[in-house]
């Protein structure tokens, strides 16, 4: 039992429920869990206790956890019915979700819960300390619940648009703007503004062009070129209205993927350009005894 204590020395005991439960919710998941919260029977009845709950998770090192969450509440409690049951509830992205499975190295589960209160009408200060429940979910339990939403808890990759203080932040304005009008549904405009950037990383990339070789023998290099051509290309037909292209229509989806593939690349592009050649030479004269 953790005790939530006022200055008046009213009281509220609160024990979480370790029957954790991860759920499906829009665009993540859901971690909810219920709570056990006793009255104190000598408690004026008509009152609103305010709880507050914050989700601790432990991260790999060197970060030992990390706030997940945080929930907040009303409860309203009459001094006849001693004990009441709240719904916990944190929403985590698939990020979260795959950081607490990184943390667990194929273990249990564990979780703080960090809770205070605050009662408005209390005689003394309104508030409490921090008391702190730990939770452990078995590795079986745990296994079963990420089961469960296996299907909505694919991996994700943040792809970072570039700083403006980098010579790719032109390409990467253009990829942010590109995500606008996706989100106002001008897909053929956005598609334009992922193939402008791609003319900035056909410029700007240092892979080598494999011309007519057999793809068989393209090099590492070559092979990051034709993924580019590829991609140019499928961007290109946003551009154009010929006889081919004229009837493309795109969706959301595809908007969306081209702007993930262009960004993919953009990270792949050296953030510096390479010295040349004949500033190198300048430099080994220099450094020559």
């Amino acid at each position: 039992m953790h005790e939530l204590r006022f200055e008046d020395n009213t009281r509220f005991t609160v024990e979480p429920d370790e029957q954790v439960a991860l759920l499906r919710s829009i665009g993540g998941h859901e971690l909810r869990f219920q709570a056990a919260i006793a009255v104190s029977p000598f408690t004026e009845a008509g009152q609103i206790l305010a709880l507050e709950a914050d989700l601790i998770g432990y991260a790999p090192t060197p970060i030992n956890e990390a706030r997940l969450g945080r929930w907040t509440g009303n409860l309203a409690y009459t001094p006849t019915v001693t004990i009441h049951r709240q719904h916990m509830h944190f929403p985590l992205t698939n990020l979260q979700l795959h950081a607490i499975e990184a943390g667990r190295s194929g273990g249990d589960v564990s979780f703080q819960v960090m809770m205070r209160a605050t009662l408005p009408q209390a005689t003394g200060f309104p508030g409490t300390a921090d008391v702190t429940a730990y939770i452990t979910v078995p590795r079986s339990r745990w296994e079963e619940q990420v089961d469960q939403v296996a299907l909505s808890s694919a991996f994700e990759m943040s792809v970072p648009y570039p700083l403006h203080d980098s010579r790719r932040a032109i390409p990467g304005a253009r990829l942010r703007a590109a995500q606008r009008l996706i989100t106002r549904n001008e897909y053929r405009a956005a598609i334009l503004e992922v193939r402008m950037a791609l003319d900035w990383i056909k410029e700007n990339v240092p892979w080598d062009r494999p011309g007519k070789k057999n793809p068989r023998d393209h090099n590492q290099s070559e092979r990051w070129w034709r993924i580019l051509e590829s991609l140019y290309s499928q961007a290109s037909g946003a551009m154009h209205l010929d006889e081919v292209t004229e009837n493309f229509e795109y969706s959301r989806a595809e908007a969306e993927t081209l702007l993930a593939l262009a960004g993919s690349l953009l990270r792949n592009v050296p953030e510096e350009l390479p010295a040349p050649a004949d500033e190198e030479d300048e430099d080994l004269v220099d450094a020559a005894p």
